[in-house]
């Protein structure tokens, strides 16, 4: 009898489901592959990776994981030409999809960031000249070329992107700057077809729906509920705006009569102006006032915010370090809600000249940083709160030689991490 309950014993370890691991994917832009480093309970990085692919285009430079129509987890990877997905394995691997498994290549496409909608079936890519959507399929890969579009002009750099429900947010480049806003489709998809890189009719660029001018060269930002951070690198700064209930910016300079007034969005008072700025707008408005603002910074490369909703962590390039930004209450709205930036970073890592941060991911114990010229990946530990815990970090991965690691992003695996 004990053996056969013995036998049951062993039998229900071998039954016992693994549990779900963690893994962080790395782009080893120099050496055109992708890295995968498992991540300990504590968040800790593994030395060296369990996963090394190789990618079809040269110069990974954005990873993001998505999920197919079954909840399996999918790595997409822009490159120089192309846009690239592979399947996340149960225990981290990575296989290309058969057919197709990237976009057709496209000379000087030079992808600058990627971003999901919300249900997690539409991808969307920004660059030079237009902005591409790609209805996925339902095992996650992607068709061969984009499916829907916006035509800018051949001159707009569009950067950064995310999107919410029913708009898609970039930032674009132009002289000086901007934040623009294009409403998409019930399915995720963008207003037009048939865009190109270089357009010369002008009669086909799109006209945002809601745009923020005059901002100085913005790059990364962040929607966060009703407000938006963005960094503007000209003037050194991350700058908070109040996005209106319908997630537009007070951008309609005229009322029913074509007359030029401050009022034309409703009460002045709901975008939270400064004094100074309250007073301009009085007389005639110009852009929507900005909300709060910091100090003046370096340059950030990313931004991301901590799960916990509250703080904001950048990337500074020059300066080799990571900041957080924990926001501050807002005394002029209801329940005082952490929505305000702070003139100052709350806490800030120490600085590493040899690193150079570029792209970095959270997750409610961590912040893991692309260490660019460091050929390595860092993390630093974060409290409950999402500032740094340390100045140093608590973990990072073995120098992966020539590496350059440019951008990182974190996979829920379906099993361990092996």
């Amino acid at each position: 009898m004990r053996s056969v309950i013995d036998g049951l014993f062993v039998a229900l370890l071998v039954a016992e489901p693994a549990l779900a691991g963690s893994i962080l994917y790395a782009t080893a832009a120099s050496q055109q592959r992708i890295d995968g480093f498992c991540l300990g309970a504590d968040g800790a990085l593994a030395a060296s990776p369990s996963v090394q692919v190789g990618t079809q285009g040269r110069l990974p430079r954005r990873v993001l994981v998505g999920k197919d129509a079954l909840g399996e987890p999918v790595l997409y990877v822009a490159e120089a030409d192309r846009i690239e997905a592979f399947k996340i394995g149960v225990h981290g691997g990575l296989r290309p999809f058969v057919s197709p498994s990237a976009t057709e290549p496209v000379n000087n496409l030079d992808p600058q960031d990627l971003a999901l909608s919300p249900d997690g079936k539409t991808l969307y890519v920004t660059h030079q000249g237009f902005l591409e959507a790609f209805a996925l399929n339902a095992d996650g890969s992607l068709p061969k070329r984009f499916t829907s579009c916006v035509q800018g002009e051949s001159t707009n750099t569009f950067l950064d992107a995310q999107a919410t429900s029913g708009l898609l947010y970039v930032s674009a480049d132009d002289i000086p700057g901007r934040i623009a806003i294009y409403r998409l489709n019930p399915d995720g998809s963008l207003p037009q077809t048939g865009c190109r890189l270089n357009n010369t009719d002008a009669s086909k660029v799109k006209t945002p729906d809601s745009e923020r001018k005059r901002l100085q060269r913005p790059k990364a930002f962040l929607v966060v509920g009703d407000f938006v951070y963005v960094e503007e690198r000209a003037l050194r700064r991350l700058t908070a705006f109040r996005l209106q209930p319908d997630g537009t910016f007070c951008d309609r300079g005229k009322d029913a009569n074509g007359n030029v007034v401050a009022e034309s969005c409703g009460d002045i008072a709901y975008f939270l102006p400064t004094p100074a700025c309250a007073r301009r707008q009085a007389k005639k408005q110009r852009q929507q006032c900005a909300a709060s603002t910091t100090g003046r910074i370096l340059q950030y490369e990313g931004l991301v915010l901590h799960p916990g909703g509250d703080t904001l962590l950048g990337t500074e390039f020059f300066k080799g370090r990571v900041d957080a930004y924990r926001l501050k209450p807002e005394p002029r709205l209801a329940g005082a809600p952490r929505v305000r930036l702070p003139k100052g970073p709350t806490r800030f890592s120490e600085a590493n000249p040899v690193m150079t941060p570029v792209r970095l991911t959270a997750t409610e114990k961590a912040v893991y940083v692309a260490g660019g010229e460091l050929d390595r990946v860092i993390a630093f530990r974060l409290r409950a709160d999402g500032v740094l815990a340390d100045a140093t970090p608590f973990s990072r991965t073995d120098e992966q030689t020539d590496s350059f690691p440019n951008d990182v992003a974190v996979a829920t695996l379906l099993g361990s991490c092996q």
